[in-house]
C-alpha cells in the first residue's frame, strides 16, 4: 500500500501529506429529519426533505519529530495546512477519492518526549459541506455520432446523482446549428442549444454543475433553452441526441458516501 494515505490540497494547489499513521477514524452521514408526532395514534411522520446533511470527518494520528526543532517544524506545517482546508484525498490499493473540507476542530494530547524523539496525538474534525467523496480520476464517456443517436452513459457505481460536463465537438467537418438532448433516465429532462455560429471546428462545453454554457470558451448561455442542466442518475443513463455529426463527451466524477 502506498503511503501517505491522506493528503490535503489547498485552493492554491499546495499539497500537505499527512504522516503515514494518520487515517480517518470517523466518517458518518445522516439525513435531514423533522419528525412530528401523530395525534391520537402511535408513531409520527417526517416532514423534512430527507436529503443528506453536511458531514463531519474525523482524522487522527501522531505528529512525530526526531528532535524538538524537527517536531516543531512538522507541527507548524500540520497546523497551517489544516487551517487552510481544501481537498482531503484518501488513497489505498483500490481507490483514490477526495472531499472538500474546512473549519477544523482540533483535539490534542500533550507533547511527549525528552528533547530527542517527540510526539503528539492529534485529532481533527473537518466540516464537509458537500457531503460526497468524489473519484480523484474523472470518468470520460466519449461518443462519436453520425447524426441523431442514442447514448448510454454509465454512472452505476455512484451512490447519488452527479452533474456532468457535456462537451460537444464539431469535429466531423460540418456545422451544428441545432442540438436537442433528452435524458430518458431522468424523467425526460431535455435541453436545446440553437446557434448558427456553432461551426465546424468549434467546441461547446455545457457545465451542468457550474451552470455555464461556453462556445470556444466564450459564454453563449443565451442560446441554451429551456436552460435545464442535466443530472446523471446512479445507473445507466439513456440520452437521446438530435443534431448533426459530432463527438460528444460526458465528463464527471462518481460520488460515494
Amino acid at each position: 500500500m502506498a503511503t501517505p494515505n491522506l493528503k490535503l490540497t489547498d485552493y492554491s494547489g499546495n499539497v500537505y501529506n499527512f504522516p503515514p499513521d494518520f487515517w480517518i477514524t470517523d466518517d458518518p452521514f445522516d439525513t435531514n429529519k423533522n419528525v412530528v408526532n401523530s395525534f391520537y395514534a402511535a408513531g409520527g411522520r417526517n416532514i423534512a426533505d430527507g436529503f443528506l446533511n453536511p458531514r463531519f470527518i474525523t482524522i487522527g494520528g501522531q505528529i512525530r519529530g526526531n528532535s524538538l526543532s524537527d517536531y516543531e517544524t512538522k507541527y507548524r506545517s500540520f497546523a497551517k495546512a489544516i487551517l487552510k482546508g481544501g481537498y482531503l484525498e484518501k488513497s489505498d490499493d483500490a481507490v483514490s477519492r477526495y472531499i472538500e473540507v474546512k473549519a477544523p476542530d482540533v483535539q490534542t494530547g500533550s507533547a511527549q518526549g525528552d528533547g530527542g524523539d517527540m510526539l503528539k496525538e492529534v485529532t481533527v474534525i473537518f466540516l464537509a459541506e458537500k457531503v460526497f467523496w468524489k473519484d480523484s480520476i474523472q470518468t470520460i464517456e466519449l461518443n462519436v455520432v453520425a447524426g441523431n443517436d442514442t447514448l448510454t452513459i454509465d454512472n452505476r457505481d455512484s451512490d447519488f446523482l452527479v452533474s456532468p460536463i457535456i462537451q460537444i465537438e464539431a469535429d466531423q467537418g460540418i456545422d451544428i446549428p441545432s442540438i436537442k438532448m433528452t435524458n430518458k433516465s431522468d424523467g425526460g429532462m431535455v435541453f436545446e442549444y440553437n446557434d448558427i455560429n456553432f461551426e465546424a471546428g468549434d467546441v461547446l462545453v455545457i457545465d451542468c454543475e457550474q451552470g455555464t454554457v461556453k462556445l470556444n470558451n466564450g459564454s453563449t448561455i443565451e442560446n441554451f433553452n429551456p436552460g435545464r442542466f442535466f443530472r446523471l442518475q446512479p445507473s445507466q443513463n439513456t440520452i437521446e441526441y438530435e443534431g448533426t455529426a459530432c463527438t460528444i463527451s460526458f465528463l464527471f466524477r462518481k460520488v460515494y458516501l
